[in-house]
């Protein structure tokens, strides 16, 4: 059997013959010499007796030693790899005796050993099972290699030989790294006539620089665990509080930066995130075929190939929608909504072909759709994306030749993993959320549900119809307190598609414009001159309409996917495409500077919990410390927090008043006939707006949702508050919520936001000059708990930022509970008139709750904002009340850390002074 591809193995050994045999019976042929290393059967037996029961601690440090100057993760890509020749008494008990040096590098390599009955002949099923737990060792590791610094190559090395001269190479490699990093510094600094080129290479000098300083001290961390491995077990419990202090720095976050692109079908919006993506067809574009409202999202993995997973809606709902559809086109032809019925064929046609004129029953009984709805999820996986796309079209696509095996109804979402060297960056998720398509109930959740969850919104039109047409604007409009007030968004960007769609003639014509005034040098150049003063003219009547009329400042982006691809008409730069992937590695490379900082913060504040030594007055600063934590947090709760509870009540209460005032005219509005609309077909839109408990989108995007509506009334109320308590985090440029329309940059008032005031809390503010016999021990203890509030601070952000999603959040699914009833009992309105006494049982219920449904609104926002800050003050005190407790333990520890402290604050300085300046 080969080794799988693309498999690299580093075998370390203490038994050089042994090493070279290994390697040839893996590879199953005689790669490695072993003649010239042959030795006696005596000499053998005498190198190797007693293995493993005299593999020492010595040992056991050396191997760590190797396996850290590779990278601080190889211990998790290790396998403890045992030969008869020196494993003839292993047994289980190897793997349990903690005290044993043997057991410890196994249990520390997680439990991963794996033994070679023999390795003087060819065995494949041996060589079957090391990949089998190869396998699976890297599933664990989720599919991810090992990467680490280019080393020396040491065939036949010794473990004990081979410590120095690695070391040794270490050095001089660094040496010429760092001389090269300074003469890219140097070339990055220069001048440059292209200010493009000299910011590319100020990006790529940054990230090379952080992925060094970031590597050594991580570096610095492993070396403090394994100093840990020969410290006084009699201080267990402190010793095991730091090691899994350290531990918890290696955990790689799992948070995303979420990109929400919408745009209406034929927009260029597919073949926008392909060349974002560097790749001409992976997302299917709606050239051939009707793109659907599918929830598609692509993200970055360690996997080589492309992956794909559908996500499909339960066997209960599709069973409730098909009978849904079946009732729609049941409906006498005078009475239909044309624009339901074409929907409801469309998907039924869809799953079961052309002409389906079957009963609910028979075609549940379809066996194809059956098993897919049982299965839940599918996944296809290809080395080339053109394959994948190929793939997933009929999961994502309508298209009329392919009536009967297109599964895009009964689809809830898709997830692309592209492989990680492509274009996207690893932290950043692209979402594409259609702006139009078919209603399906559980899409439509997951819809509103990722919109709150995006950092950035992308709304992407053709540059012909970017200012004429209402879609784009109306998705801005429509969902503008979602993205802030109920979400995270930083950021929004209009992106003008298929600017190279031009006319030249018609377009010179139509702005008086001559060769003269473009510059016109030759007639190859007219049209290139022409698109970049449309492209001008279209970014600064975007940015005018939508500051005048939506109060927001939007990044305007002018692309062509086409020329991207084909550079006949505009270079690279112009098609704006690099301009949209530099925004992406903004957006990354601020949130990894972020994390960055944390883990310097963190691993600083543990080293400082390790050199505080054992014998200071522990007493006494507990003592105080306790004290300041209960006055500290109380400051906090009555003096600080408490007023912003009164000033978001008192806005509620506003908001109550006028929501109930105005609830009934607005059910009254809202499921009237619309103006210009044929009511004969309208109660077929009011029975859908029923049956889905006061939501309707049609396929065009026109939207009907009275759940919003009542609820936008009472959110009014509390926008502006809002605003200020709960900010958005700002990642790149100012607070998108500080550009909405009625409040300026300058009305958000600093120190109004529970986050600025949570920020303030501090026990670490003792004076430590006084009063105590050793101010530089306490000071260690201080910069300690300093590293834990900071942790803590940055995990309260996260949970206020979930927490006033959920908050704003609140008020439209409060009024959705209370409106069931009504919407149920005006779904039963049958017949002829019922489209009038659906109308009156709305308008009814909604008389009859309008007094409580605000009201319970109301304490739910507020209940939940005392939960908040019940959870925060338990974490603070809990987590500060261990770490005061390990930190003034009575404890004979000792270890001195002093000049790695030294190397992670020299190397903290390093990373700052990396970051690039954004000017």
């Amino acid at each position: 059997m080969s080794p799988p591809p693309n498999l690299r193995i580093v075998l370390l050994g203490k038994n050089e013959l042994d090493n070279a045999r290994v390697g040839n019976l893996i590879l199953g042929r005689d790669a490695f010499q072993t003649e010239a290393l042959e030795a006696s059967e005596e000499q053998v037996s005498e190198r190797v007796r007693g293995q493993p029961e005299n593999f020492s601690e010595e040992d056991r440090n050396k191997v760590k030693s190797i396996l850290g100057m590779f990278s601080y993760e190889a211990i998790n890509y290790t396998i403890v790899l045992t030969t008869v020749r020196s494993a003839r008494h292993v047994s289980e008990s190897f793997t349990v005796k903690r005290e044993d040096s043997f057991a410890l590098i196994i249990n520390e390599c997680g439990m991963r050993h794996h033994m070679f009955d023999t390795i003087d002949r060819f065995d494949q099923n041996q060589v079957v099972k090391l990949f089998e737990r190869v396998d699976s060792m890297m599933k664990r590791n989720g599919g991810r290699y090992l990467t680490c610094k280019k080393t020396e190559t040491m065939t036949g090395t010794s473990l004990h030989l081979g410590v120095k001269p690695l070391q040794k190479r270490g050095r001089e490699e660094d040496l010429a790294e760092d001389e090269e990093m300074q003469k890219k510094r140097r070339e990055a600094l220069r001048p440059s006539q292209d200010p493009t080129v000299t910011h590319q290479l100020r990006n790529s000098v940054w990230k090379e620089s952080k992925e060094s300083v970031r590597e050594h001290a991580q570096g610095v961390m492993v070396q403090v665990q394994n100093k840990l491995d020969h410290c006084d077990r009699s201080s267990a419990t402190l010793i095991d509080y730091i090691r899994t202090s350290i531990q918890d720095l290696q955990k790689k976050p799992t948070q995303k930066i979420i990109i929400g692109v919408f745009g209406q079908t034929g927009c260029g919006k597919s073949s926008l995130l392909n060349a974002i993506l560097g790749e001409y067809e992976l997302l299917p574009t709606a050239t051939l075929g009707a793109c659907t409202s599918v929830i598609i999202q692509v993200e970055a993995k360690t996997e080589s190939n492309y992956r794909a997973t559908i996500d499909f809606i339960s066997k209960e709902e599709w069973h409730k929608e098909l009978k849904c559809l079946l009732h729609d086109l049941a409906e006498p032809e005078d009475k239909r909504n044309k624009d339901i019925c074409k929907m409801a064929e469309d998907k039924i046609e869809a799953l079961y072909g052309p002409e389906s004129r079957k009963s609910f029953k028979e075609l549940i009984s379809d066996h194809k759709i059956a098993d897919l709805l049982s299965l839940g999820t599918k996944s296809f996986s290809h080395p080339q994306a053109l394959a994948l796309s190929e793939e997933i079209k009929p999961y994502v696509w309508h298209h009329e030749d392919d009536l009967g095996n297109l599964y895009w109804p009964i689809v809830k979402a898709v997830k692309i993993e592209v492989p990680k060297q492509k274009e996207l960056p690893e932290n950043i998720v692209l979402v594409d959320l259609p702006g139009t398509g078919d209603y399906n109930q559980t899409r439509d959740e997951m819809w509103k549900q990722m919109l709150r969850e995006c950092t950035a919104v992308w709304i992407v039109s053709d540059i012909n119809r970017a200012l004429s047409e209402k879609a784009p604007w109306e998705i801005l409009d429509r969902n503008m307190t979602y993205m802030m007030q109920g979400g995270e968004c930083t950021s929004i960007a209009f992106i003008c598609t298929k600017t190279d769609n031009l006319e030249v003639q018609s377009y010179m014509s139509s702005q008086k414009l001559t060769d003269e005034k473009l510059q016109v040098t030759n007639n190859s150049d007219r049209k290139r001159k022409c698109i970049l003063h449309r492209n001008g003219k279209a970014k600064d009547q975007v940015k005018k309409k939508a500051n005048k009329e939506y109060g927001v400042k939007p990044l305007v982006f002018t692309v062509s996917s086409h020329e991207f691809w084909s550079e006949k008409k505009l270079e690279q730069k112009d098609t704006e495409i690099p301009a949209l992937r530099e925004a992406l590695k903004t957006f990354n490379d601020s949130y990894t500077n972020k994390v960055a900082k944390q883990y310097f913060s963190s691993a600083i504040g543990i080293l400082h919990l390790i050199q505080a030594p054992t014998n200071i007055d522990r007493s006494k600063l507990h003592s105080e410390l306790t004290k300041k934590l209960e006055d500290e947090w109380k400051n906090l709760r009555q003096n600080r927090l408490r007023p912003f509870y009164n000033q978001l009540e008192k806005s509620l209460s506003v908001g109550v008043q006028k929501a109930a005032k105005k609830c009934v005219e607005i059910t009254s509005e809202q499921v009237k006939v619309p103006p210009g609309k044929d009511g004969r077909g309208y109660h077929q839109t009011l029975s859908a707006l029923c049956r889905n408990k006061g939501y309707f989108r049609s396929r065009d995007g026109e939207t009907r949702d009275l759940n919003r509506a009542l609820a936008v009334v009472m959110q009014n109320s509390i926008n502006k508050k809002f605003n200020n308590l709960f900010p958005n985090e700002v990642r790149t440029g100012q607070s998108v919520q500080e550009k909405i329309k009625g409040q300026s940059v300058q009305e958000k008032i600093k120190g109004e936001s529970v986050q600025e005031k949570i920020n303030e809390f501090s026990i670490c503010s003792i004076n430590v000059s006084e009063g105590y016999s050793k101010p530089e021990a306490m000071t260690h203890i201080l910069n300690f708990l300093k590293a834990k509030e900071a942790k803590l601070k940055e995990k309260a952000h996260e949970d206020i930022l979930k927490t006033k999603k959920d908050m704003y959040a609140s008020i439209e699914d409060t009024v959705k509970e209370e409106m069931i009833a009504g919407y149920t009992e005006a779904e039963k309105q049958t017949g002829p008139g019922s489209m009038e006494e659906k109308i009156k049982v709305l308008k009814k219920h909604a008389e009859s709750v309008k007094c409580t449904m605000f009201n319970k609104a109301k304490s739910k926002i507020l209940n939940v904002f005392n939960q908040l800050m019940n959870q925060i003050e338990f974490d603070f005190k809990t987590t500060l009340q261990e770490a005061m407790a390990h930190a003034l333990s009575e404890s004979t520890f000792s270890m001195d850390v002093s000049s790695e402290i030294e190397k992670m604050e020299e190397l903290s300085a390093q990373h700052e002074d990396s970051i690039p300046s954004t000017e």
